[in-house]
């Protein structure tokens, strides 16, 4: 239930605090007062889009909290608990929304995201707006009532889940047949190009070491004579490095015998001799040991001329190629083992379908079985409200059960018909039904299917356009009775509506200062009286006016 709506800088608003009972709340104004005002911010709590207009001029933000009793909502209960917010059976939601575009929402002070608001807005109040008669006739809205009204939720949601992996399915398996005709092709195409890879055979590490003995072959009578050079100066011409620094070593030493202090660079001339010998020593191995065969360099040369053609095929560098052949054969290996993910899709394909078919078949049943319920209600209340005729919701199946195609809200075509005169066929209400008498019928469909919803607040948004004199004193005692149940906020110009309320707020819009201000107030016993005399006369309030007004209070 909702107890108390605080607004701040909303449109004409700059401030209001209101106060809500249980029962039925009459709320009565001039047109253009306000009235519409106070639903948008109750709907901007409930995480309505917004833009920034909203706000009031001169002011930086919108502000809104919404205080709800939810005691007897277990939904929202373990909502909150499953997001750990405390509750104590009352629930603040609160909506700012600034002027630089951002908008914020709160479930008793956490912060959550505007999405949530909505889903938990569709468990406290259910809001009928005015024009919801001028959507009646559409299959859409036809199918939500009559799923709203039903006790299936669960049964619903499955169906749709079900629906869901089918067609994910589907898609898996329409991918497969569109490439069908290319499947052959790129199988051929990865096996040559893997035949290829390993008649090449080339290893890890390959490439790189056949580049270094390509190098060296290539270069081998410049390495040979270079070497030789090098070693023939250092110890075998007659001038070599080797002799001429033994000798110098060998004077420094027997200086050493004089000063001492000469010990270290003999030393070093020591070690340099060492070194050098070690030098020469190498080279000498490295000129016998070395292959300048001419052929074995023909054969590298081929060997890189191959690796180089197959990794200019395949756009990558050549010491990538074994990477590649791995690649290759996990892509060949996924192929081939295509056609049996295509067959097992086929069967969880079969399998999703032969369960929808069950959940389609269950859902069918509980709205043919919710439906006639509806149907007697509302042909009830069509009397009430003098209409006469009939109403009936006709649900067939939309195809084939044998070729059946999964739709996300079930197989059935939900239509609601009519006869407004006795003898006349039932027809699409959109066909048969006036403006007026299409309002009706909105009404009562409205007042019979939100009966066993479980949201514990409605609104009606002067859903009684078009209807006046004695039936609008029937709806007025509908919208009171159903009150019993549930808090109910209705918005008319209808004195015999107004008259039927338990509690009557009045909106009023002032104007100081160059400004406008919509103000909301509850009215006793003698305002009320007033009021509805107002709704009934006009402006110019007369003894009669008020006489009859306070005796269509006395009366609801």
């Amino acid at each position: 239930m909702l107890r108390q709506l605080v607004i701040n800088d909303l449109a004409v608003i700059d401030s209001l605090n209101i106060d809500f009972k249980p029962g039925m709340t009459v709320l009565t104004g001039e047109t253009g007062a306000g009235k519409s005002i106070l639903l948008d911010a109750l709907g901007l709590v409930l995480g309505d889009r917004a833009d920034t207009s909203v706000i009031r001029g001169g002011t930086d933000k919108t502000d809104i909290t919404a205080i709800f009793s939810i005691n007897n909502n277990p939904y929202i209960n373990d909502r909150l608990g499953e997001m750990d917010i405390a509750s104590d059976d009352e629930l603040f939601i609160r909506r700012t929304i600034n002027r630089d575009g951002r908008s914020r929402a709160y479930l008793n002070n956490t912060p959550v995201p505007v999405q949530t608001l909505r889903e938990m807005g569709e468990y406290l109040v259910d809001i009928h707006g005015q024009h919801a008669h001028q959507s009646l006739s559409r299959p859409k809205t036809q199918r939500e009532i009559l799923d709203q009204a039903g006790t299936y939720d669960s049964l619903l949601s499955d169906v749709s889940d079900i629906y869901h992996q089918w067609k994910l399915v589907s898609e898996q398996l329409q991918n497969f047949e569109t490439s069908g005709d290319d499947f052959e092709a790129r199988l051929s195409f990865l096996k040559y190009q893997i035949d290829e890879l390993i008649q090449l055979d080339i290893a890890e590490s390959e490439y790189e070491s056949l580049v270094e003995d390509f190098k060296r072959q290539s270069h081998s009578q410049d390495l040979i004579a270079t070497c030789q050079q090098v070693l023939t100066e250092l110890s075998e011409s007659d001038a070599a490095v080797f002799s001429q620094l033994t000798q110098h070593q060998r004077a420094i030493t027997d200086l050493c015998k004089i000063d001492n202090s000469l010990e270290g660079i003999s030393s070093l001339l020591d070690s340099a001799a060492i070194q050098i010998n070690e030098a020469c020593s190498e080279l000498k191995d490295y000129i016998d040991r070395f292959d300048s065969d001419v052929s074995q360099l023909n054969i590298i040369e081929s060997r890189l001329d191959k690796i180089h053609e197959l990794a200019r095929k395949h756009k990558i560098k050549p010491e990538a190629l074994p990477e590649q052949l791995v690649l290759l054969s996990s892509q060949l290996n996924q192929l081939e083992g295509g056609q049996e993910q295509h067959e097992l899709l086929q069967k969880k394909k079969s399998e999703l379908l032969k369960k929808y078919r069950i959940l389609a078949k269950k859902l069918s049943d509980k709205r043919k079985s919710t439906a006639n319920k509806i149907a007697l209600a509302v042909t009830d209340k069509m009397q009430d409200l003098g209409m006469g005729g009939k109403f009936d919701i006709s649900i067939e199946a939309i195809e084939d059960q044998e070729e059946i195609t999964p739709h996300q809200f079930g197989m059935d075509k939900i239509s609601f018909v009519v006869s407004t005169n006795p003898g006349q066929p039932l027809r699409p209400i959109a066909k048969v039904a006036s403006g007026g008498e299409l309002s009706r019928l909105s009404l009562a469909i409205q007042i019979i299917a939100s009966k066993d919803n479980g949201v514990p607040t409605m609104v009606f948004d002067e859903v009684d356009a078009g209807i006046s004199g004695g039936i609008a004193e029937i709806v007025g005692k509908l919208l009171n009775s159903l009150a019993e149940h549930r808090q109910i906020f209705c918005v008319t110009h209808l004195a015999q509506v107004a008259s039927c309320g338990h509690h009557h707020m009045r909106v009023i819009k002032e104007s100081k200062k160059g400004q406008t201000f919509t103000q909301v107030i509850e009215l006793a016993e003698p305002e009320r009286i007033d009021e509805i005399a107002r709704m009934l006369a006009g402006m110019e309030i007369t003894k009669e006016s008020r006489a009859n007004a306070a005796h269509m209070l006395k009366s609801a």
